[in-house]
């Protein structure tokens, strides 16, 4: 009987564990979707020197934030997120605006696929 409380226990704290890490990762995801939005509006209006400084804003908030998304993430991806940021600043800097929007779109859809990969579904519980 033992045994059937600790299963219990087990697998009621991975349910929880796993809906702290969606919420935050959902949270997360939402923020930097809306920078990458802000971020294009900018671009798009030949406003290179507030795009770069809140591609700044948004490089370091990913930073803070990589650590934890780096527990239950392939770390590929993260690494991924990060190098797209960085060079969205390069393009910010230069005011490359076709290859800005271009690399923040690809930021955009991997942010978007690591949301999706904590969806609880079953699909990707199993």
């Amino acid at each position: 009987m033992k045994r059937a409380w600790i299963a219990l226990g087990l697998i009621i704290a991975s349910l929880i564990i796993g809906g702290i890490d969606y919420i935050y990762t959902a949270t997360a995801a939402k923020i930097y979707t809306d920078m990458l939005t802000e971020g294009d509006a900018h671009m798009e209006q030949n406003e290179a020197y507030e795009a770069q400084s809140l591609t700044e804003r948004l490089d370091h908030r990913f930073n803070e934030d990589r650590q934890i998304l780096h527990i239950f993430s392939f770390h590929s991806e993260i690494n991924a997120i990060a190098n797209d940021f960085a060079a969205m600043k390069r393009y910010a800097l230069t005011g490359n605006t076709a290859d800005y929007l271009a690399v923040s779109a690809q930021a955009r859809e991997r942010i978007l696929a690591l949301k999706e990969m904590r969806t609880p579904k079953l699909g990707n519980i199993l």
